[in-house]
């Protein structure tokens, strides 16, 4: 088996995955939408958070584990769902189910990630979480709920934050037209153009089943037939302000994450870690909070956990390490997160996540009550 290259820092990671992606793809996943500004401000939000360490404690040993929506995992990091990793790899969302079992947490996985409910169960490890869309219309999602639910899926989640289609797709295709215009990137990178090439009919295949998007987005009206439909925990993606967390309560659902796309979507939208505190604040507790853009460390989950997050979520992490080393690559790169998290737990001086607190931190004052 190839050995799976060395990273130990988000950085290194991205380097890493620079040189494996064709250039266009490379950037389509990882530069945001428009300029980019929120995309940029999800991450530099963690540097703006000072940590607040305890002296003179020590503990021989940290616990990392946590619960979310019921479930124990073995720390506070679980796989976003990304849309088109079959792109990017054809381990795909398959693998990134199977390498986050194996860490001990959870894979959401986006129903527009390549690969069906079916594909994902047999290599799933662990408990998974269905993303949907309303985007392809109500009876192709209840089709894709009906499937997760037979095989056992844990929870739905459903994003509300992308109602249209931000940028246009990229176009890669097994076709001459894909030779044409991307033929230079694709000699480049012939190890990932071997594997496209080997995956392209399948590819093809997927994307036709899930038919033509349709302008529909999913509504607060529409959370009692999904929670009917699905029967267990339902998660909404995409909140950033109080007032949609109170909606959330209102309409029933079991958590929601706090999420901008990644920046895919609206630029200019909140960066998430910001918004974070006045959505806890405004659930009051009625359901968890999640916690997804921005994390590259982690140090940025002992950030967001002390500030009301139950959990986080990695998107681009698992997305740049698929591309790296398939679901060995999404593996190392949750190993690499759980030892910066013990790490950063020892810095600051507590013995579990459950003890970290607002009074770990110190946001700047300018931000958001």
């Amino acid at each position: 088996m190839r050995r799976l290259a060395e990273f130990d820092s988000y950085d290194e990671l991205r380097e890493r995955a620079r040189k494996v992606l064709p250039a266009t793809l490379f950037a389509d996943m990882t530069r945001g939408a428009g300029r980019g500004v929120t995309a940029r401000a999800n991450e530099t939000a963690f540097d703006e958070v000072d940590l607040v360490p305890r002296a003179a404690v020590g503990w021989p040993a940290r616990s990392l584990g946590t619960t979310v929506l019921g479930a124990e995992v073995s720390m506070p990091v679980l796989v976003s769902p990304v849309g088109g990793l079959r792109l990017v790899h054809p381990d795909g969302a398959p693998g990134c189910a199977a390498a986050a079992g194996r860490a001990g947490t959870v894979a959401a996985v986006s129903m527009m990630a390549g690969h069906g409910v079916d594909e994902v169960a047999v290599r799933s490890t662990g408990p998974v979480w269905q993303q949907v869309y309303l985007s392809h219309g109500r009876e192709r999602c209840l089709q894709v709920i009906a499937d997760a639910r037979r095989r056992g899926f844990h929870a739905l989640v459903v994003t509300v934050d992308c109602p249209v289609s931000p940028k246009k797709p990229v176009g890669l295709s097994v076709s001459f037209a894909t030779a044409r215009r991307f033929g230079p990137e694709l000699v480049r990178r012939p190890g990932w153009t071997a594997r496209f090439v080997r995956d392209g009919a399948r590819l093809a295949t997927a994307r036709e089943a899930l038919g033509p998007r349709r302008n529909q987005t999913a509504l607060w009206s529409d959370m009692g037939w999904l929670k009917e439909a699905w029967g267990g925990p339902l998660v909404v993606k995409g909140v950033v302000t109080p007032a949609d967390a109170r909606r959330a309560v209102a309409a029933g659902v079991d958590a929601v994450v706090v999420s901008n796309h990644g920046g895919m979507a609206l630029d200019g939208a909140p960066a998430t870690l910001p918004a974070l505190g006045p959505v806890v604040r405004a659930a009051g507790g009625e359901l968890e909070v999640f916690l997804d853009g921005g994390v590259r460390q982690g140090s940025d989950v002992v950030r967001a956990v002390a500030m009301g997050a139950r959990a986080v979520m990695v998107g681009r992490p698992a997305l740049l390490g698929l591309a790296v080393g398939g679901a060995r690559g999404v593996g190392r790169v949750l190993d690499m997160l759980r030892h910066q998290l013990d790490v950063a737990l020892a810095m600051v001086g507590v013995a579990s996540v459950a003890d970290l607190d607002r009074s770990f931190v110190r946001p700047p004052a300018a931000w958001p009550a």
